[in-house]
């Protein structure tokens, strides 16, 4: 089986997707110890990691196996607060990331200064970066896609449930509050327009990512939120395919059977955690974009 990255942008269902691929025996998901860190060379987990020291990072981690993590975290414990969890024997290892640097101020590093010398931003050199890193290494791209738009909008405007940016399912998880706890919402539709022309911004990203992933040769498969949604055994067949290897049933069922931490926050049905749902639905109802 082969290593694997999975990128996303937030709310797309990744949590309890890495999660539950954590639960198959032939699989093991890079986090930081505590059970912190999910997405360990984000920004908010690794800290101002250099671009260099990422790339290194990333060697280690997809290299020989099994995985040197003694090394590994000498170099990642320099900006990450936590150290990364060690996983024993060979076996596919993934990840979650957002595709953006996870260091913004580029100036002293040597990286930096072939960025100005170029004459190209921080993203271009960090692009070259992961593209040279995951041919290299052949490690399979995940890209999580999340078509429907409005339900992703709003999964991004309810927010933690207080208004402030987050997720309700961390909430959740932790037992800060219950599935009782959570509130219908008015929508302000106006802001409602703002966050979908986001993901529609997003989903316009994924599909130049996507392209550019392909014609670099390396191998990537968007990963359909609804197809998670709708038929799981379908959704991690196809996923274990593109590692190069086959699941069975009993496999994908018993890592069900151990769940994923989170759970499903919103409903379907809009009308039952929107007042204004029929104005909603009229305004944005056709904002699903097929793949």
């Amino acid at each position: 089986m082969r290593d694997f990255v999975v990128f996303f942008h937030g709310g797309e269902g990744t949590s309890a997707l890495l999660r539950l691929l954590d639960n198959f025996e032939r699989i093991a998901i890079l986090h930081q110890v505590d059970n912190r860190g999910w997405e360990p060379f984000d920004r908010h987990n690794c800290g101002r990691m250099r671009l260099k020291r990422l790339e290194r990072c990333l060697n280690i981690v997809f290299g020989t196996k099994p995985i040197d993590f003694e090394r590994l975290n000498q170099i990642y414990t320099r900006a990450g607060a936590l150290p990364l969890e060690a996983s024993t024997g060979d076996l596919a290892v993934g990840f979650k990331m957002r595709f953006r640097p996870p260091r913004t101020v580029l100036r002293r590093s040597v990286l930096g200064r072939l960025s100005r010398f170029l004459n190209r931003p921080a993203s271009w050199v960090f692009t070259r970066m992961m593209f040279r890193t995951l041919r290299r290494n052949h490690v399979v791209v995940f890209v999580a896609v999340r078509q429907d738009l409005l339900r992703w909008a709003l999964s991004l405007y309810h927010g933690d449930g207080t208004g402030k940016p987050g997720h309700l399912q961390f909430r959740l998880a932790r037992g800060e509050i219950n599935r009782d706890d959570i509130d219908t919402i008015h929508v302000d539709c106006s802001r409602l327009d703002e966050i979908v022309a986001d993901c529609e911004a997003s989903y316009a990203r994924k599909r130049l990512l996507i392209r550019k992933l392909e014609r670099a040769g390396i191998r990537v498969q968007p990963l359909l939120y609804e197809t998670f949604l709708a038929d799981k055994h379908d959704y991690f067949g196809t996923l274990f395919d593109a590692l190069g290897a086959e699941v069975s049933r009993a496999e994908i069922d018993e890592a069900l059977d151990k769940g994923s931490y989170f759970t499903k926050v919103h409903s379907d049905e809009i009308a039952d955690f929107v007042e204004n749902h029929q104005e909603v639905e009229e305004r944005f109802g056709d904002r699903f974009v097929a793949w």
